[in-house]
């Protein structure tokens, strides 16, 4: 190695050292007790403020949003959405106990579980979301062995269900939410963040919807019924 290559290292390492967290030890209680983030104003809202943020902050972002009062009602909220956009009455599931337990079929819904590329294309997905974000209207999702990406990448539509007392503040609250998820033992394998329907403006600054993920994205909010 050059003495101008080795310098250079030797340079990076001394800084890496100074932070006082380059051991494992010290990585490893950071990563099991985070330490408290700065949060910006606007990602604190009061907690009656939160829901009302984060529908505005959301249709704003081209999603829809539906009350739901309970999460036994969410197969009925999804075949009236369904039917509102005049689409096929299936959906693509995860393998979510929560979800899978839920009467879809005596909502007149017929259920697939498969995550093929084939099989996703220009479907309606339905996940859990773990969080929503009232600062900005994103919703926040983790993958995992139950939870693959596609189904949030392949459909054309995609349904999240969110219970109210799952909204944050920012984005700082939700890496806490995704630590805790209970399918993620910690850590998540990828935390995607949705901020609407897919959508780019590349080509000619045409908008296209759906160009790298759902055309579509709705939003049942269980317990948000004033």
């Amino acid at each position: 190695m050059s003495d101008a290559r080795s310098a250079i290292f030797a340079k990076i390492k001394a800084a890496d050292t100074k932070r006082g967290n380059a051991s494992p030890t010290a990585a490893k209680t950071r990563l099991e007790t985070p330490p408290p983030q700065l949060v910006p104003a606007m990602g604190k809202p009061a907690a009656a403020d939160a829901r009302d943020l984060f529908i505005t902050k959301a249709i704003e972002l081209g999603c829809t949003v539906a009350d739901c009062p309970s999460f036994e009602d969410v197969p009925a909220k999804v075949t009236a959405y369904l039917t509102e956009q005049d689409s096929p009455l299936q959906v693509m599931l995860p393998m979510d106990e929560d979800l899978s337990s839920l009467s879809w079929l005596e909502a007149g819904l017929t259920v697939s579980v498969e995550t093929s590329a084939q099989a996703l294309d220009g479907t309606t997905s339905v996940t859990r979301a773990i969080a929503g974000v009232a600062e900005t209207g994103a919703v926040a999702v983790t993958s995992g062995a139950k939870y693959p990406v596609s189904l949030g990448l392949l459909p054309d539509r995609h349904i999240f269900v969110l219970r109210v007392d799952e909204i944050a503040g920012g984005y700082e609250d939700v890496w806490r939410l995704a630590r805790e998820a209970k399918d993620n033992q910690g850590v998540a394998r990828a935390v995607n963040l949705i901020g609407g329907p897919s959508r780019t403006g590349d080509i000619e600054a045409t908008l296209v919807m759906g160009a790298h993920g759902p055309r579509t994205v709705h939003i049942i909010l269980i317990g948000s019924a004033n």
